[in-house]
């Protein structure tokens, strides 16, 4: 049975418009989500240049940040690619490439995300009992967790080295296939498309579900402490800044991921899923990489401090420039 590449889309002038509004969206989301990303990661690795180390947080920060650019330059360029219509094709071994770099970079998205959520949690629970072991435990087997979720990924999305394909001539999609518009994910049969369908809705909800359940706990003992006193200082206050960062970056996964499950949701109630929703579904998938490296820079003090200074530099560097170029004399040709 094959299901048509192309059906659903319309009136031409309406598929038109559409892929305009996406093209654009995607764009949009690479010029913030590339640079930014990119520019936090390699801030990241001057600091642990510059001090021979590496805070607890920035380390989970910079994995994180690292994980959304590999999602927003394989993701992003390839949709605003399709969208244009541009003739590039993606043969087999592309693809195989492309969609196991995007897929195991958005799932490292969600699981280091849920790793910073619950590191923060314990690091901002009270000194009991419950809790010290955690406290001492953590901090120096971070570097082993995170490289615990890039094998488990990476082992989870081996069916897209496996089974990935470029698109086909006559533009058909077999049936137990997972669409990314550029490349496709033809899976043997029912029984594989389903389990790895399962896998994946698993350990997703899994994941948002534990920084989902860690973040609260934050809530709560942040809402604990201020009853108690007015406000906190020193490394309390450190303390209390760093956790309502973590908080803004897992509100907004939780609120974007529960908006594409939403959509999801309502497309199970149609024979047919529009375009239009399912570019949708895409877009807001992919708001995170791209918004995170944002919400990184307004939270943390030392990066924002860092970019302020480079500006400032800048502008002093070309200062005297400018005044040498106002004081020059002018020489008259006769």
């Amino acid at each position: 049975m094959l299901k048509s590449g192309i059906s659903g889309d319309g009136p031409g002038g309406q598929m038109e418009v559409r892929l305009a509004l996406k093209a654009a969206g995607f764009i949009a989301l690479d010029v913030v989500g590339i640079p930014g990303n990119l520019a936090v990661f390699l801030l990241f690795c001057h600091l642990l240049v510059a001090q021979g180390h590496m805070a607890h947080n920035e380390l989970i920060l910079s994995q994180l940040v690292l994980a959304n650019l590999m999602v927003t330059l394989c993701q992003g360029i390839a949709q605003v690619l399709t969208a244009l219509d541009i003739a590039i094709i993606f043969n087999d071994q592309t693809c195989k490439v492309i969609l196991f770099i995007y897929r195991v970079g958005r799932a490292m998205s969600i699981t280091t995300t849920s790793l910073l959520s619950s590191y923060q949690c314990v690091v901002i629970a009270p000194p009991n009992p419950g809790w010290t072991w955690l406290k001492r435990w953590l901090p120096g087997h971070l570097p082993h967790a995170i490289i615990f979720l890039y094998g488990l990924n990476m082992v989870i999305y081996s069916t897209h080295v496996l089974f990935a394909q470029g698109p086909s001539t006559n533009g058909t999609v077999p049936e137990f296939t997972i669409s990314v518009k550029f490349c496709f994910v033809v899976f043997p049969g029912r029984v594989a498309y389903r389990v790895a369908g399962m896998v994946y809705t698993v350990r997703d909800f899994t994941f948002v579900g534990l920084m989902a359940a860690a973040a609260v706990y934050v809530m709560l003992v942040l809402h604990r402490h201020r009853q108690q006193v007015q406000g906190l200082q020193g490394a309390g206050r450190k303390t209390e800044e760093a956790s309502r960062a973590v908080l803004l970056l897992v509100s907004t996964y939780v609120v974007l991921f529960g908006l594409d499950n939403a959509l999801w949701f309502s497309s199970t109630f149609i024979t047919h899923e529009h375009p239009a929703v399912t570019d949708t579904r895409v877009f807001v998938a992919s708001c995170y990489s791209s918004i995170s490296p944002v919400l990184i820079i307004a939270t943390n003090r030392k990066l924002a401090t860092y970019f302020q200074c480079s500006s400032k530099r800048k502008t002093a560097e070309n200062i005297p420039n400018s005044t040498e170029t106002k004081a020059s004399p002018v020489t008259i040709t006769q």
